[in-house]
Order: structure tokens, then C-alpha cells, then sequence
């Protein structure tokens, strides 16, 4: 069975992924700019489930959503 840290680990790579994506895509691809919005829909999917591991194991939340670290 897979560990929330793997999982977790995947999920930030996935971000990146995601980002950079859309960055490329908004450098004159001539994608229209609702697909690079899709993406941003699906970082932010990804950052809800991320949020759910954080309540499983806090200890992977960053100190910068900890606040005061």
C-alpha cells in the first residue's frame, strides 16, 4: 500500500508539472487562455487533496502554512 509521504511527494511534483505547464502555455502557444485556467483548476484539486494528507499527517504540511515558522 502506498505511504501519504509518497503520495504527498507525487502530489507536489504534479504541481510543478502542472505550473510549468501552464507557463509554457501562456507563452504564445496560441492555446486560448480557458485551458490555462483548466490547469489552474486542477492545481487546485490537487492542493485540496494535499490538504486532506496534511490532517493525516501533519508533520508534511509546510512551515508556511503552519504560520509562525
Amino acid at each position: 500500500m502506498a505511504k501519504l509521504d509518497d503520495i504527498h511527494a507525487k502530489l507536489i511534483e504534479a504541481s510543478r508539472l502542472l505550473d510549468e505547464a501552464a507557463r509554457d502555455m501562456r507563452e504564445g502557444t496560441g492555446m486560448p487562455p480557458e485551458q490555462v485556467a483548466k490547469i489552474g483548476s486542477a492545481m487546485a484539486e490537487v492542493m485540496l487533496v494535499r490538504h486532506q494528507i496534511y490532517v493525516l499527517r501533519p508533520d508534511l504540511m509546510p512551515g508556511y502554512l503552519r504560520g509562525g515558522e
